[in-house]
């Protein structure tokens, strides 16, 4: 087997023939550092080898620019990776992320939680799911939403008074309010305890 061209793509990315038919696109310095140039022979170990280079550089790429818009937990990294490339490119690339300093999911649960609690004022048993599905373990999760010291009283008082104080007073207004309180995940016995502090008549408010 043969290197029969090598053509520019663009920038640096590089498109590579092999016995007149495409291979491959490389970068310059995969192409420079294995000293490809046309008439070179090859074989198939050689090729998949600087394909599979190629791939983590491509993975790499990705990961860096996708951690230059936000913060993610390994699970996000890797769920995006793998669209397009292996499980093992996109374990590996995570890992070197992580070595690097770039992911870290101890600080990024923690900011998570502290938005959920604090900015989104999601409910403790909300935010830990939401937690959750980005892939931080319970047990950190947990960890990271204690650290919070916020109580759900607290939330519920201030998402009223911010948001819902007006619609307080008939049934149909109530059960507004307290329908999205309970969709921020905010127990009944929680959301009854604040309402009660409002004189709010009991029985115009009763939860169906």
């Amino acid at each position: 087997m043969k290197i029969t061209g090598i053509e520019k793509k663009s920038g640096t990315r590089y498109t590579v023939y092999v016995d007149g038919e495409y291979f491959y696109i490389f970068d310059v310095e995969i192409i420079s550092n294995n000293n490809l140039k046309v008439g070179a022979e090859v074989d198939i170990d050689i090729l998949e080898d600087l394909k599979y280079q190629a791939e983590q550089r491509k993975a790499r790429e990705r990961a860096f620019h996708l951690l230059s818009y936000r913060d993610h937990s390994k699970k996000e990294l890797y769920d995006k990776l793998i669209k397009n490339t292996t499980d093992e490119i996109a374990t590996k690339t995570v890992l070197k992320m992580e070595e690097l300093g770039y992911i870290n999911d101890e600080n990024y649960a923690q900011k998570v939680a502290e938005f959920y609690l604090k900015q989104k004022n999601f409910s403790y048993r909300r935010s830990l799911f939401e937690l959750k599905k980005k892939g931080i373990s319970e047990e950190l999760a947990t960890m990271c939403l204690d650290n919070c010291e916020v109580y759900p009283h607290d939330q519920i008082k201030k998402i009223i008074d911010q948001k819902y104080y007006r619609y307080l007073g008939d049934f149909k207004g109530n059960q507004k309010v307290i329908n999205a309180l309970a969709r921020l995940g905010f127990s009944y016995s929680d959301i009854k305890e604040v309402i009660n502090e409002y004189d709010v008549e009991e029985d115009t408010w009763q939860y169906e």
